[in-house]
């Protein structure tokens, strides 16, 4: 009995010994026949797990076949993006931010990243969720502190969609013919409305931080104009009105006298004393003489004229680049860059207006318009005007 009991404790034993150095066999031969991939006996990936959960593989010692894994984290970020827009146009903002929220914080692709930034914002004020808004714009807001390259641009866009944000959703009130100023309204219009005054604020605040940067100065400037406009259209009553009157007007002043000071570093002519000659000015332009007629060399400084649109004046037209990110965004309408000509025909720019993510595209290109000199009795003359981009998908 003894003898048989041992018999086939040994039996067992060695078959499991041969199960053993079979299977070590088997994935020696296997790692020598194929290149290195990841060893059987490691977990797969997850997204090579949830394929292989989807379609089981059978597997057969060394010639089970185990398909690569699939780029599912970018097809998922794309569906997710593409899923968001569906549910956004069905006006499902809660589920829509979800997956744009998850898209967000899972993608390492800049530009993937600051289109769902945008898109968010959109949504979030289209509902209301003026909170998460602001903590979405403070997160960029305080990124350009540490990121440099491009991360204020990144802000500018952002805040250009949250200045769009507001308009809209202010707009509702409008379109159902509400004073937001009536004394009826009730609380949850009154909250929403403060929540948005809150917002306006805090952008204002971040402008004018802005433009202690002397580089940025204009583009902040610009942005805090736009945000006091639509601030000062929610005064809560004469108080708050003449108040936010006062820094509208204010800005709007500074924006004109930044104008002046952006031609002036442009490198147009300063101011000359009288009877010294202009390098610009050519007596070959100038008419025959005739009594009374002014001398050439006798201007002080050249003559500014308001051309208004200058489209049609152009030597040389440069079309502008589509940025990527607008077109992802379908981001479309007409930007209005405001321009000085100047005496050689060069084009300095002043601000632009109209969508942020298609601003830099269209000063860029104007940059690269030439004009034919101006003259006006004789004399040459700078233009001061604008140049209309219109982008369309």
């Amino acid at each position: 009995m003894r003898g048989k009991k041992l018999t086939t404790i040994i039996r067992q034993s060695a078959a499991i010994i041969a199960t053993v150095v079979l299977g070590f066999a088997s994935v020696r031969t296997k790692a020598q026949s194929t290149p290195p991939t990841t060893p059987a006996d490691e977990p797969k990936v997850q997204s090579t797990a949830q394929t292989n959960q989807s379609s089981p593989q059978v597997m057969d010692g060394a010639t089970a076949n185990v398909p690569p894994a699939p780029t599912a984290p970018t097809d998922s970020i794309d569906n997710r993006i593409e899923r968001a827009r569906a549910l956004a146009a069905a006006h499902q903002l809660d589920a829509a931010a979800t997956e744009l929220e998850t898209a967000r914080a899972t993608t390492r692709d800049a530009v993937v990243r600051q289109g769902t930034s945008i898109m968010l914002m959109g949504i979030y004020l289209e509902a209301g969720n003026y909170s998460r808004a602001q903590s979405l714009l403070e997160e960029t807001f305080q990124t350009r502190l540490s990121e440099k390259n491009g991360s204020i641009r990144n802000y500018f866009a952002l805040a250009g969609q949250a200045v769009n944000g507001v308009r809209l959703h202010l707009g509702r009130y409008r379109n159902y013919g509400v004073n937001i100023e009536g004394a009826t309204l009730p609380p949850e219009a009154v909250q929403d409305l403060e929540r948005a005054r809150s917002l306006l604020e805090r952008m204002g605040a971040q402008a004018k931080e802005i433009m202690k940067d002397s580089s940025m100065a204009n583009d902040g400037l610009a942005l805090l104009e736009d945000v006091l406009g639509i601030r000062l259209t929610l005064a809560r009553d004469a108080e708050d009105r003449d108040k936010w009157q006062a820094e509208y007007a204010q800005a709007r002043e500074q924006l004109g006298s930044g104008r002046v000071q952006i031609a002036s570093l442009g490198g147009l002519p300063s101011r000359r004393p009288q009877n010294q000659p202009s390098p610009t000015q050519t007596p070959e332009k100038t008419p025959a003489n005739s009594e009374g007629a002014p001398a050439v060399g006798n201007t002080a400084e050249t003559k500014t004229i308001d051309a208004g649109s200058l489209n049609e004046r152009a030597a040389r037209r440069i079309v502008p680049v589509y940025p990527k990110i607008a077109k992802q965004q379908r981001s479309v309408g007409t930007v209005r860059v405001h321009v000085i000509v100047n005496e050689s025909g060069e084009v300095e720019i002043t601000k632009s207006e109209g969508p942020m993510l298609l601003r830099q595209a269209a000063e860029e290109a104007a940059r690269g318009w030439r004009f034919s000199p101006v003259y006006v009795d004789g004399r040459v003359v700078k233009l001061a005007g604008y140049i209309d981009f219109d982008f369309t998908l």
